[in-house]
């Protein structure tokens, strides 16, 4: 059961994974095209809507911002994609906040405009610009200190391929979240499901290792230190029948029975269970349950119930107590 849950839940997450790197791909493909003009006017247009945003609770309109898009190459400034989710969840939280943590959440969005800016700013450097910029970061890596700089090793650029690599997969996952939303509450709700199946399937397997079947042999039932103390049991009842201490007598041949049980691996040693926890222990339907579902209703009537036993209900659980001896012959001829 555990071994077919898991290969389910590798499949699911494999045909998640790939269908979330071709919706990414699509996603990138339908990507709004402007230019490097365009993109420092919209930039300049989004502080303004921040700004509005940040003095008054009705100036929060999410329809400000502007969708995803691609900024094309040009000349020295390389293009690049640009996604305004962000920007868009930032401004509908901080229409719901309080005034103050709206202009805290509006003040983190305009020092990220204003770094853009200050990017646009830099990129935006003309071609004797960039050319005195490249001699002078030369002249600074020429110098000793540099030297003995040494580039990346082959496994910190495999590292990095890997990086890369699992970056396209799960931002692919982010795009399958807007096209498919209910997809990660089917997966909390499998996850959990498959936790909670596990959890049974592990108790039921406690419970079948605690129910053993009672296997018993000729060389099974010969004298053992267990054998030993249920003998014992049994000849202190005897000793207090012959007392007519009846309630001592059933008392000492209900443990003589559930020391002879537990000698046969009825169940694992533990003195905290209760009678009827014993009873369960065993095979439903079992002689060796019967009896000792007998045995046991004898000792709640005359031990924990305070009534008044006899010699009749001594010869009772006297018989029950030598019928469990005779049930296991019988089972034990059956399975030979």
């Amino acid at each position: 059961m555990g071994l077919r849950f898991k290969t389910i839940c590798r499949v699911m997450l494999g045909v998640a994974l790939i269908s979330a790197v071709i919706c990414g791909r699509a996603a990138a493909e339908d990507l709004r095209e402007v230019s490097q003009a365009q993109f420092h006017g919209e930039v300049a247009r989004l502080e303004q809507a921040v700004a509005a945003c940040k003095a008054a609770a009705n100036g929060c309109d999410t329809k400000d911002v502007s969708t995803d898009e691609r900024v094309m190459a040009e000349g020295n400034e390389p293009g690049f994609v640009m996604r305004w989710e962000w920007l868009q969840t930032a401004i509908g939280d901080a229409g719901k906040a309080k005034a103050d943590e709206r202009v805290k959440s509006m003040g983190f969005a305009e020092e990220h405009l204003e770094e853009l800016a200050a990017e646009i700013a830099a990129n935006a450097v003309g071609d004797d610009g960039f050319a005195k910029a490249r001699e002078q970061a030369s002249r600074v890596l020429a110098s000793a200190e540099f030297d003995r700089a040494a580039g990346p090793t082959w496994w910190e650029r495999q590292m990095a391929r890997l990086g890369v690599w699992l970056g396209a997969i799960f931002g692919g996952i982010g795009a399958l979240g807007e096209y498919a939303p209910w997809l990660g509450t089917l997966l909390e709700v499998l996850f959990y499901l498959g936790a909670a199946v596990g959890i049974l399937f592990f108790v039921r397997r406690a419970f079948v290792r605690q129910r053993l079947a009672i296997s018993l042999s000729a060389g099974a039932a010969k004298a053992g230190a267990w054998d030993k103390e249920a003998d014992d049991w049994a000849a202190l009842a005897d000793g207090c029948a012959a007392q007519q201490q009846w309630r001592e007598a059933v008392h000492c041949l209900y443990w003589a029975a559930i020391v002879r049980l537990e000698a046969r691996r009825a169940w694992r040693h533990n003195p905290t269970r209760t009678p009827r926890e014993y009873v369960r222990l065993l095979k439903p339907g079992s002689p060796q349950q019967g009896a000792l579902r007998s045995l046991t209703q004898i000792l709640e009537r005359v031990w924990y119930g305070l009534r008044d036993a006899s010699d009749e209900d001594y010869q009772q659980a006297r018989s029950l107590f030598d019928g469990l001896g005779e049930t296991q012959q019988a089972s034990s001829v059956g399975n030979a």
